[in-house]
């Protein structure tokens, strides 16, 4: 009987290989910290009013997350990840004193071969998941990876926004993504299928999203020290009794660029925002952006970046805004995964023109930043 059970035992040892999982799972994550002070300045009416600041600690998009890939044979692999946002900086109290919830910043499965990969879910441009736009802007640099107060690109879920010169729709949910290389041009692609689940445009039975699609597409080259590239999005929305409003954008077209030249690089964009109507303040229907940045690296780990950026918004129908935005930061790398920085940002955002009598109003926000990241 024992000798029956060893060679059971032996049999299924060494069958084990043939069931086993071919997947490759790698727990990740980064904590980021900042030091930062914050000033402003209004200007309401012709009269000035200072903001003072503190110091204060902030987490500057922390995260834990999971991603994986396994051999499907034939040139063909799964992916997927779920990557969730964490807050560092505090302790967020629930019912029994734990730590609050993890939001979600991506989570998707897709597959990958020849023709380039898939993916299905929510995305942000992590890990394999697309945002095209906004992966691309990024390409203007950023000393904190675009976290924290030293952003130069904005992100989230937002479309337009007066919080910095430069905003683009990083995170979706209900997407499909796809991303391929066709003689060295890379092609990144989104479709998401956004809103609520709204019951007056369906049927009694049929309760499902039905609200605000967003389809966007870029193409980047990349050959010797220089990178060009060009994207484009278009937002509809296909709610019947909630169409997009005046203020909404309804296509962004841009261009960017850089060069490294050794000693210094410079990057470059340029975009058009079209919006639904005409603004009411000036009578114009789209808005143009642009930013300028320079990266000169001191030494083999550390360096110095600047950018500037500005921006005409109208997403508001009463007023017509411009956005600029200043930095200058200062970087130095521990190694591969932990840097350290320190830099001075500056978002203004004045009122061109307005239908009731807010023209000239005026917000200054200054930020003083130290920063801390890992990669782990």
């Amino acid at each position: 009987m024992n000798k029956k059970l060893v060679a059971a035992a032996l049999g299924l040892a060494f069958a084990a290989p043939v069931f086993a999982d071919s997947s490759n799972v790698t727990l990740y994550g980064r904590i980021h910290q900042t030091l930062d002070h914050q000033s402003g300045e209004t200007r309401t009416g012709g009269v000035t009013n200072q903001a003072g600041g503190s110091f204060v600690v902030e987490d500057a998009s922390s995260r834990l997350g999971v991603r994986g890939v396994e051999d499907l044979g034939g040139g063909l692999s799964a992916i997927f990840a779920y990557e969730f946002g964490v807050t560092t900086d505090a302790v967020e109290s629930g019912a029994a004193g734990e730590a609050g919830p993890m939001s979600t910043r991506h989570a998707y499965l897709g597959l990958k071969g020849s023709y380039g990969l898939f993916v299905i879910g929510s995305q942000d441009g992590g890990n394999d998941s697309q945002a095209p736009l906004y992966n691309q802007a990024s390409l203007i640099g950023s000393v904190s990876n675009n976290g924290g107060p030293l952003t130069t690109v904005g992100g989230g879920g937002a479309i337009v926004s007066n919080t910095w010169a430069i905003q683009r729709q990083q995170r979706v949910g209900n997407s499909f993504g796809y991303a391929g290389n066709f003689g060295g041009v890379q092609i990144s692609a989104r479709h998401s299928m956004q809103g609520d689940n709204d019951q007056s445009n369906n049927t009694a039975t049929l309760v499902k999203e039905n609200d605000f699609r967003a389809t966007e597409i870029t193409a980047t080259y990349k050959v010797g020290a220089l990178t060009v590239g060009g994207g484009f999005a278009n937002f509809d929305q296909q709610e019947l009794n909630n169409p997009l409003g005046n203020g909404d954008i309804e296509r962004t077209i841009q261009g960017v660029a850089s060069y490294n030249f050794g000693a210094f690089t410079v990057a470059g964009l340029v975009a058009q925002n079209s919006y639904e109507a005409q603004n009411a303040a000036n009578g114009e229907d789209s808005g143009i952006e642009y930013a300028l940045s320079a990266t000169m690296p001191l030494t083999a780990n550390s360096g110095l970046f600047g950018m500037y950026g500005s921006s005409e918004r109208y997403d508001l129908n009463t007023e017509a805004r411009e956005n600029t935005q200043a930095q200058i930061a200062y970087y130095y790398d521990f190694s591969k995964r932990t840097r350290t920085y320190v830099g001075f940002n500056r978002v203004e955002s004045e009122v061109e023109a307005s239908t009731v009598g807010t023209a000239g109003n005026k917000t200054e926000r200054d930020n003083f930043t130290i920063g801390l990241r890992h990669n782990f």
